[in-house]
């Protein structure tokens, strides 16, 4: 049943935005008086609106919410120059390991949210992960869309994931992270239930984008970064399958961002360390977030 609503209150919304684009666009073409180009356009400006409304809902969504936000955290409320480094949707048998050796080399702590289905094929990595001192947490088992999949998927999901880490590493994991950043009411009951913490991110390093090169990852997080923030790469995943991106550029744009912030005063600490001075949010968040 609540799967239902949700695809309801989903379709409306998209169904609403539909309307509303196309009663913008018809407003923008009313003076053109070719007929057919007016249609054209139309077309045009209102699958653009559409798009761009349901993007924009969606990085508001990400970075914001609606409502008391008290159980989820997106940074840390301080002055001090500390950000926490997280990876999603390891681990992956290629890049992992380079990022882990990175970190090593540079003495740096980071988060892994791992995919259930990934640490069941690579348990070695996940164990090596914990040895480096490095925190672990639940990405769901197979990355899947939280608001539309059914309940009882959903709790097999993140209890399937939180076995796979306690069997890899011995440890059980404090924090949790929707895949892409998408939640609802049952998923933070669930992070309750399970005593996990719901860690999202208020930088996105945006190293999932195609196209987006080394230098473009260190230029985005270098020009960006504030106090408190918790920035978001990848060390696995792609654009639309769960596994098999191409992390080259990550890899090669981490030194660069780590020397980068120790050069300008920043301190990468743990997780742990930077959610020790957040506060639960009372409202939402309103400044602009970055994706």
């Amino acid at each position: 049943m609540l799967l239902l609503r949700n695809i309801i209150a989903v379709l409306a919304f998209l169904f609403v935005v539909l309307g509303l684009a196309i009663l913008l666009a018809k407003l923008l073409t009313v003076k053109i008086k070719n007929l057919m180009l007016r249609s054209r356009l139309r077309q045009v400006l209102t699958i653009i609106l559409s798009v761009a409304t349901v993007v924009t809902f969606f990085y508001f969504y990400v970075y914001n919410g609606f409502g008391y936000q008290g159980d989820i955290y997106r940074r840390a409320q301080t002055e001090e120059k500390i950000v926490a480094f997280t990876f999603d949707d390891g681990p992956s048998p290629i890049y992992t390991p380079q990022i882990l050796d990175i970190l090593r080399e540079y003495n740096i702590p980071a988060t892994f949210f791992v995919v259930g289905a990934h640490l069941e094929k690579y348990p070695a990595i996940g164990e090596r992960i914990a040895a480096e001192g490095h925190e672990i947490g639940n990405h769901t088992y197979d990355h899947m869309h939280v608001p539309t999949t059914a309940a009882p998927e959903l709790s097999a999901q993140i209890l399937k994931t939180n076995i796979e880490i306690l069997k890899a590493t011995g440890q059980y994991p404090d924090y949790i992270r929707p895949p892409r950043g998408f939640y609802d009411d049952r998923f933070r009951r669930l992070a309750e239930l399970m005593g996990q913490t719901i860690v999202l991110w208020s930088l996105s390093s945006q190293d999932w984008r195609p196209g987006m090169s080394a230098d473009g990852i260190v230029n985005r997080v270098l020009t960006k970064v504030k106090p408190g923030d918790i920035i978001l790469f990848h060390d696995s995943g792609a654009l639309v399958n769960s596994e098999g991106g191409n992390r080259v550029n990550t890899v090669e744009a981490l030194p660069k961002i780590i020397e980068g912030l120790h050069n300008t005063g920043y301190r990468i600490v743990a997780l742990e360390v930077l959610l020790a001075k957040a506060k639960p949010e009372e409202i939402p968040v309103r400044e602009k977030a970055e994706y």
